[in-house]
């Protein structure tokens, strides 16, 4: 009897957190998901966010993600609208995590959000936020010994401190970033000197001084071919681009960095009127697959401009007012205007560039003004996330209220069913003790069997968990990406509480995903010192992880990544 009455307590127990979540499970998004895990999130979140999103709070919900994680994550979605809105409950969301357990003590995850605030505040064009988020991160990265991520966010800080007037000392820092970087044998050295000189060629255009960015771009151009050309002497060190990945990538990473070299030569040619120049290279973006794209067809219109080709980017210009969907308060369509006004002079419709201009200045005026009146702007973001805020809180009242109701007919059938295990229990004890005591009457002689030994007798015994462990390394269950806890509890018939038990005595109180995870970290160095000839992709799957699962868990256990590792041993 105890132990239905002890079962009802805990159904019921369950119930009432279920209810005090106020938490809603979003309907399944596709059927072809697999169970929410964060890999699966993270390969829609730029194509699809609000799915990303549904997904995310579903993952959280089910255990699969941490709340930390689930925020993380979160920030990471929101940056990539662009809308002033989004990136502004991004930076929200990050400037608390760095408040978090999880972050304030490691350098590494404060790096990550830190990195995530200086996107979102490039993307908002606010260049003091910038400033100040970028040194925080070079710091970190002297901390933490990383130089060529500490050389790519110098670069960062000296086009920003350009943009800020500081136009000298910014210089220096991108010369000095450029030039510690620009030497083979490293190919995240080289993904971030592409950067770096892409940033200086920024900095030059504002300032429109064109004929220094021919060399800078002709650098990169000559690195790309040293790397194609030396590709075995680059050691691969970069999340980027690897030999160890799908080939197709590195060529696509290729075509992207060496188009944008063509497009940076030909805007500088046409700027200077040396149109042969640029009209060889712009054949050379044009031709490209990167060229071929939405964002490239942007990057080149003011070139074609410049060459007095004006259909190619009427009709991009087209397309980002469709995009904007009626949004004409931005710099975006303040730029449209200002090129819509150069391309009627040029062709001698006058009447046609005066209305382009006019709207253009008018434009930039109010443009103007709502910068001075960005405190207001952020009071506005503020409220207007506070009222999201309750709107959901709202939501999610309605959604406990209906799910309290289910869960209270969910209790009732439970506990009818109960009581009528209860009833047949007990009658079954009667009838039990009455055959014993038949047996007794007749004379039999009644042997009391021993009880099987049950694993909860020796649960805090080491043996037992040894024999776990054993069996997890042994059948090589770690390997297994859908492995679960209840697996484990069904072949060894234990609780998910005597397990958990089991790993917070003997693993210095572990989760079951971290203690599984441990297994894999451990499994992997085995591997790297024993497989050399073996990419860290396939010792990754090999183990029950992604590589950037391997990376980030390896990291985290050892300080090191693999391909560090690698390189030291």
């Amino acid at each position: 009897m105890k132990k239905v009455a002890h079962l009802i307590i805990y159904i019921i127990l369950l119930a009432l957190v279920a209810c005090n979540k106020g938490r809603t499970v979003a309907p399944l998004p596709h059927s072809g998901d697999t169970p929410y895990q964060l890999d699966s999130i993270l390969n829609i979140h730029a194509k699809e966010p609000e799915r990303a999103l549904r997904m995310l709070d579903s993952a959280l919900m089910l255990g699969n993600i941490s709340e930390y994680r689930h925020e993380f994550i979160r920030a990471k979605i929101y940056n990539l609208s662009f809308t002033n809105q989004d990136l502004d409950s991004a930076i929200q969301i990050c400037t608390a995590l760095l408040k978090h357990d999880s972050v304030r003590d490691d350098p590494a995850e404060q790096e990550n959000v830190i990195t995530m605030l200086i996107a979102a505040n490039r993307y908002k064009e606010d260049f003091e936020q910038y400033l100040y988020w970028a040194s925080r991160k070079a710091d970190i990265c002297r901390l933490r010994g990383e130089e060529v991520e500490l050389l790519r966010t110098e670069a960062e800080i000296g086009l920003t401190m350009t943009r800020l007037g500081q136009v000298e000392e910014g210089f220096r820092k991108l010369d000095k970033a450029i030039n510690a970087l620009d030497e083979p044998g490293s190919v995240d050295r080289m993904d971030a000197l592409t950067i770096a000189v892409k940033r200086k060629i920024n900095a030059l255009n504002d300032l429109q001084r064109y004929d220094e960015i021919i060399p800078l771009a002709q650098r990169t151009l000559n690195r790309l071919e040293h790397y194609e050309k030396h590709a075995q002497d680059y050691a691969e060190d970069s999340y980027r681009l690897s030999r160890n990945v799908n080939p197709e990538r590195r060529h696509h990473y290729l075509d992207f960095a060496r188009a944008q070299a063509w497009g940076f030569l030909a805007h500088a040619y046409a700027e200077m009127d040396e149109k042969a120049e640029a009209h060889k290279y712009l054949e050379l973006f044009d031709n490209s697959i990167y060229g071929k794209t939405f964002n490239a067809r942007q990057m080149i219109a003011s070139t074609q401009i410049a060459l007095g080709i004006y259909d190619e980017p009427l009709a991009t210009f087209k397309e980002m007012e469709q995009n904007l969907a009626g949004d004409t308060l931005n710099e975006d369509y303040a730029l449209i205007l200002l090129n819509r006004a150069k391309i009627a002079r040029n062709k001698g419709h006058l009447a046609e560039a005066l209305d382009y201009q006019t709207r253009y200045s008018s434009l930039s005026k109010q443009l103007s003004e709502e910068l001075h009146k960005s405190e207001a702007h952020n009071y506005a973001a503020r409220y207007h996330a506070k009222e999201q805020q309750l709107i959901i809180q709202e939501q999610q009242a309605e959604t406990r209220l209906y799910l309290g109701l289910g869960i209270a007919g969910i209790i009732l059938a439970v506990l009818a069913i109960a009581f009528a295990c209860y009833a047949s229990y007990q009658k079954s004890v009667v009838t039990e003790k009455n055959r014993f005591l038949a047996k007794m009457i007749n004379g039999v002689q009644v042997s009391k069997q021993s009880a099987p030994r049950s694993p909860q007798k020796f649960k805090e015994n080491a043996e037992f968990f040894a024999i776990i462990d054993n069996y997890i390394r042994k059948e090589r269950l770690y390997a297994n990406q859908n492995l679960q806890r209840q697996d484990i509890c069904d072949h060894f018939g234990i609780g998910r509480h005597s397990l958990n038990d089991l790993l917070s005595e003997h693993t210095d109180g572990l989760t079951f995903p971290q203690y599984i995870n441990d297994i894999r970290v451990q499994e992997a160095l085995i591997l790297l010192q024993d497989s050399p000839e073996r990419t860290l992709t396939d010792i990754a799957a090999e183990v029950g992880f992604t590589p950037a699962n391997l990376r980030e868990q390896f990291k985290r256990k050892y300080g090191m990544t693999p391909v560090e590792y690698r390189q030291n041993l």
